[in-house]
C-alpha cells in the first residue's frame, strides 16, 4: 500500500509499447485494412504504423488520434492498451446517430 504522503507525480507511468502496438494492429485488422490502407486512411506512414504495431516505437497523441479515427475506435480505447489494461475484445466503434 502507498503512503499517502508519497507525491504520485514521481512514481513512472505505466507505458506498454508493445500492447499499444498489438491494440493497433488489431484495430486494423478489425476494419479489415491492410497496412497501406491504414496508412492512406490516416495519413501515417506505413514504416511509422509498422513501428508502432510493432512495439518499436512510440506514438504522439496526433499519430494515435488519426490511427483511431482511421479504424473507427476511440483514441481512449487504444490509449488504455498501452497502460497494460486488457482491450481484447477491440472493435470498430458503431456510427451514432444525432
Amino acid at each position: 500500500m502507498r503512503d499517502l504522503d508519497e507525491d504520485p507525480a514521481k512514481e513512472p507511468f505505466p507505458y506498454d509499447a508493445v500492447s499499444l502496438g498489438r491494440a493497433v494492429a488489431a484495430a486494423r485488422q478489425a476494419a479489415g485494412l491492410t497496412l497501406d490502407g491504414l496508412a492512406a486512411r490516416s495519413g501515417v506512414s506505413r514504416r511509422m504504423i509498422v513501428d508502432i504495431e510493432q512495439g518499436r516505437k512510440s506514438s504522439t497523441v496526433k499519430t494515435l488520434h488519426a490511427i483511431a479515427h482511421a479504424v473507427s475506435v476511440p483514441l481512449g480505447t487504444l490509449a488504455e492498451s498501452a497502460c497494460g489494461h486488457d482491450i481484447s475484445a477491440i472493435r470498430p466503434a458503431s456510427p451514432t446517430t444525432p
